[in-house]
């Protein structure tokens, strides 16, 4: 995996998952699967690019697929409420379970 300091392109990749950093607007994109199987690679990925490049956006247009470890990854990088990683692009059965979360 690649750091996501002084990087752009790809952060993190493998055969379910690729993780990469667009500079033009602070983003993560996330493209394909997250599963117990990379769910620490996307935590460490995010927790890196929010501690070195403030506020990020993950993007999640491309996402396919995530389970619980990987909503939990998601929320790694953010502890505190007024630290939260942004989300765009959220696919309709993401964005439905998000909802059904948050209470």
């Amino acid at each position: 995996m690649n750091s996501a300091g002084g990087h752009c392109g790809v952060l993190y990749t493998d055969t379910y998952l690729s993780i990469r950093w667009s500079p033009a607007d602070s983003s993560v994109i996330l493209d394909g699967e997250v599963d117990l199987s990379n769910s620490a690679a996307v935590a460490k990925a995010l927790a890196e690019a929010k501690s070195e490049r403030g506020e990020i956006t993950v993007d999640m247009g491309a996402l396919r697929f995530i389970d619980l470890a990987g909503l939990r990854a998601l929320l790694t990088p953010c502890p505190a409420a007024d630290d939260a990683v942004r989300l765009r692009n959220v696919p309709p059965h993401l964005r439905r379970l998000l909802e059904m979360l948050d209470g």
